[in-house]
């Protein structure tokens, strides 16, 4: 018992709500037809100037403190412009900038402004659009018939689901008609009232229906009237036609230009309707046109003409068995009855009758609103054995039919009845307000780009606005729509957007509109008027670039002018901006770009990207054919320094320190477009490359060496062989000398590194000598020959000598560097042995010989033979003057010089003798 009880409860309420929402839903939607005439709006337009430094409010306002965004003033047409040029732009200041439009500016019918505010964040701004409404100062009633189905299905007792839609139909209408009297508009809507059975029933006696006649809602007992005729419990069946054609009588008897309404509330389908006479068919659906005053179709608990089996024969005069078209399944053909009209028109069911007469009220311009409740199955019950007729989406269908287009609703449930109903009353107080159904439309400028955040509308008035607007962004465009604003109330719409300076097109210090044309249209029937579009600006930026020259021997390749690329970050995060300058030699090599070269045309430089992070610009890279160039960089400023890079190349003999002249070498680069021919500590410029080095002349008196010694400079001057780095700072040493290899020539390099030129150290090994000792007599110069001769070096090893012929010359071969001895051993016949000779061959290939008595020379070969030295040794005569061996001519000459004192010595005793016996 309890359970019936709740669910008897329940679905009084689920009625209940149900009728309120399409009461509130008709009254709503028949004021949105203009019950109110606003004043037109003065014309009022913002006014712009256009110039170099952009486009701008002519009529401006700024931010103390905030020199990159300028807004427009307020005004209205009589007064002009309100002169306030400066504000704080405090979004909670509701009383400066407005744009005001209405005939009377001290009470406008509705106020706008758009303004900007910039952020802590460059280049992202705050936008705020205020909009303000006012109370309607004429407004044109409505006339509301209410058309309500008091059958027996709408009480719990006689629906199959138990619930109590007549319950819910009174409280509904009762609650739709307080909404509209707490609104304070209830002297401009008049109101009527059509319950409808079918005739015959106790409730609405023989004519089937009860009114109550149109008054208005301000009229004393009016409401108390409506709510009372629904008070009875209804019975008896649905004669909806009946209901539809009172209603438009009460319309048509209330003589005036107000619109006509009529909210027709019903729960099912129409079970009595009036026989129709004449009829039409439109797009499938048939349709009378013209109709019994007094004949009625009574097919009992359905819509459909049907007659069980026992009483067949009695109707079959009248019916005709067949198929429906319209609905009926085929399993119904054995029990579907029609007749035809004078057009000969098939009749069916009681719809043809039903949707011809709300056609008929609606050709008359009655808006016809309908509200299905808990609409169901279509079924004959007086038969067990009777098919289902329609289906309840097929009843849905034939009774949206009945409603002006869009206007038919269903009422299932009784939460979506009271959120409909809430909703309806607030749109049925905004019909009343200087703005209704209002909308803004604000296209995103240009040059902007949306922040993060997402579009905000709240109310700001002193009156809440309870139902706010809806704000969509999307394509570059925010929307708002359903903008409801009566006395007091306001609404302010919030979003943030960015100035695109990462855009080629940005221009610094220009003045850019943040919104192409922002207009607010403050009914759906009225004309758009402007915002005042604000604008705003950003600063640019430079790249100072630096270039330094570091060349070594050669200026010659200097250009007179190089192209570099550029890059900028943001917090140290790259990306793949890129742009081109050019500085040449007539700017001194040193020039402050503002603007820079990017996809084919010029760009500026913005000192902030579009999340207001600074940009920092730096040279990325730079090429010079002959140079590498190294970059320096600091915040905004580049140095390029286009370095010569080298190689010199150091000849030693092997073991030795003392540098070598003479050699010379091949560098070519592994591309076969570069050759150069190096001489020895020649210092030859190169670009970055893989070369090789390979000696092509050796130094006289040293052994050539060709093998090729791989060497690359990489584009930033790094030098490497075969794939090592060259670092070391000298040349290493190995034993007296140095190793062949490569090191950085820092005493040659001027860069600021000092790994500009590398150098190459070759050792070469001295060639062997040969020793040619040639015999000759001292005295005549000709060859002799049977001498014999030993060379022995510091060891005591002993060379053997190749003769020759003549004999007369000795040769020893391949001698090393070292001190040499070379003994006559056997002199030739008849002349005396030469004294012995020191030769000292040293590691440089200097010779130096002592102790001879003959001529010598040492030479240095280039071609493939050994070293020469060549020594003359001469032998004298042991007869006349021995020119080899024994004391020699000395001894002769002591001898002759005694002879001849001793014959000096008697020559002047004999004289002295004569002398003295001359005086005796």
């Amino acid at each position: 018992m309890k359970n019936n009880i709740h669910k008897i409860v329940n679905g009084l309420f689920l009625r209940v709500f149900g009728i309120l929402l399409i009461l509130s839903t008709l009254v709503a939607n028949a004021l949105m037809i203009p019950l109110t005439t606003v004043s037109a709006a003065s014309d009022i337009t913002p006014q712009y100037t256009s110039n170099s430094t952009g486009v701008f409010p002519t009529n401006s306002w700024t931010i103390p403190g905030q020199n990159t965004v300028i807004n427009h003033q307020g005004g209205d047409a009589s007064n002009g412009w309100d002169k306030n040029s400066s504000w704080n732009g405090d979004s909670s200041d509701t009383s400066k900038s407005y744009l005001k439009f209405g005939t009377d500016t001290s009470n406008p019918d509705y106020q706008i402004r758009k303004y900007a505010k910039e952020t802590s964040t460059p280049g992202l701004y705050d936008v705020y659009l205020n909009a303000k409404g006012n109370e309607v100062k004429n407004i044109k009633p409505i006339d509301i018939v209410l058309v309500v189905d008091m059958s027996g299905s709408m009480e719990p007792a006689n629906n199959p689901s138990g619930s109590n839609r007549a319950q819910a139909t009174r409280d509904g209408v009762k609650q739709f008609l307080q909404a509209i009297k707490d609104a304070g508009i209830s002297q401009y809507v008049n109101v009527g009232l059509v319950g409808f059975s079918s005739p015959g029933n106790y409730v609405t006696g023989s004519n089937g229906y009860l009114e109550v006649g149109m008054q208005s809602l301000s009229t004393t007992g009016q409401t108390e009237q409506i709510n009372k005729t629904l008070s009875p419990t209804f019975s008896g069946g649905t004669f909806t036609q009946l209901g539809i054609r009172r209603g438009q009588k009460m319309l048509d008897d209330d003589k005036n230009d107000h619109k006509k309404m009529m909210i027709l509330l019903t729960d099912g389908v129409p079970t009595f309707s009036y026989k129709v006479t004449q009829a039409t068919t439109i797009s499938g659906t048939t349709y009378g046109t013209a109709f019994s005053s007094s004949d009625q179709d009574q097919p009992g608990s359905t819509s459909q003409f049907v007659s069980g089996r026992n009483n067949w024969e009695s109707r079959k005069n009248r019916y005709i068995s067949g198929t429906d078209p319209n609905g009926a399944t085929t399993s119904a053909q054995n029990y579907g009855l029609y007749y035809n009209t004078g057009n000969n028109v098939k009749i069916w069911n009681t719809w043809a009758a039903t949707l011809g007469e709300a056609k008929i009220s609606r050709d008359s311009g009655t808006e016809i609103h309908a509200l299905g409740i808990q609409l169901g199955d279509d079924n004959n019950n007086n038969y067990w054995d009777s098919p289902l007729y329609l289906s309840s989406n097929n009843v849905r269908s034939r009774a949206s039919l009945i409603a002006s287009s869009g206007l038919y609703q269903d009422a299932n449930s009784a939460s979506d009845v009271e959120t409909y109903l809430k909703n309806q009353a607030k749109d049925v107080l905004s019909q009343f307000n200087t703005v209704n159904q209002g909308s803004i439309s604000d296209p995103l400028g240009s040059q902007f780009i949306y922040g993060d955040d997402t579009p905000t509308v709240k109310s700001v008035g002193s009156s809440v606005v309870q139902n706010l607007p809806t704000v969509t962004k999307s394509n570059g465009s925010i929307s708002v729509s359903n903008i409801n604003l009566g006395k007091d109330q306001e609404i302010q719409i919030h979003y943030q957007v960015h100035l695109n300076t990462e855009s080629d097109n940005f221009k610094p210090d220009y003045w850019y509109q943040m919104n192409g044309k922002t207009t607010f249209t403050p009914t759906k029937d009225s004309n758009a008027v402007e915002f005042g579009v604000p604008s705003a600006k950003a600063p640019g930026t430079e790249l100072k670039v630096i270039k330094q020259w570091q060349e070594l021997t050669d200026s010659s390749k200097r250009p007179d002018s190089i192209n570099f690329e550029v890059t900028r970050t943001t917090n140290n995060q790259s990306n793949d901006w890129r742009a081109t300058g050019t500085l040449s030699k007539s700017d001194n090599w040193s020039k402050t770009f503002k603007q820079l070269n990017r996809n084919n045309q010029s760009v500026s430089l913005p000192a902030y990207d579009n999340k207001g992070g600074t940009f920092n610009y730096q040279v990325l890279n730079e090429s010079t054919d002959g140079y590498v160039s190294s970059i320096t960089n600091k915040i905004n400023e580049s140095t390029i320094t286009n370095t010569q890079y080298g190689l010199i190349i150091d000849k030693y003999a092997s073991n030795s320190k003392n540098k070598l002249t003479g050699a010379e070498f091949i560098v070519k680069s592994t591309d076969g477009k570069q050759s150069y021919t190096l001489k020895d500590n020649q210092l030859q410029q190169l670009t970055p490359g893989d070369y090789t080095i390979q000696e092509t002349k050796s130094p006289s008196g040293y052994q050539l060496d060709s093998t090729v010694y791989p060497i690359t400079l990489s584009q930033d001057g790094k030098w490497s062989s075969s794939g090592q780095g060259i670092n070391v700072k000298s040349p290493t040493t190995d034993g007296n000398g140095y190793k062949d290899g490569f090191s950085i020539a820092t005493d040659k390099s001027n860069n600021t590194d000092k790994n500009n030129v590398v150098r190459f150290v070759k050792n070469d090994t001295f060639k062997k000598f040969n020793l040619t000792v040639n015999k000759v007599d001292k005295t005549t110069g000709n060859a002799l020959k049977g001498a014999k001769f030993t060379l022995t070096d510091s060891d005591g090893k002993t060379s053997v000598y190749k003769e020759t012929d003549p004999t007369s010359t000795f040769t020893f071969e391949n001698l090393s560097s070292g001190t040499y001895t070379l003994k006559e051993s056997k002199a030739p016949d008849g002349y005396i042995a030469s004294k012995d000779v020191t030769i000292i061959i040293s590691d440089d290939g200097s010779v130096k010989v002592t102790n001879n008595n003959g001529d010598w020379k040492s030479t240095l070969q280039n071609d493939a033979g050994n070293n020469q030295i060549s020594l003359t040794v001469n032998n004298s005569n042991k007869t006349v003057f021995p020119s080899t061996g024994g004391t020699g001519i000395v001894r002769y000459m002591l001898i002759a010089g005694a002879f001849i004192l001793i014959a000096l010595g008697a020559s002047g005793y004999y004289i002295f003798r004569i002398k003295r016996g001359n005086r005796s």
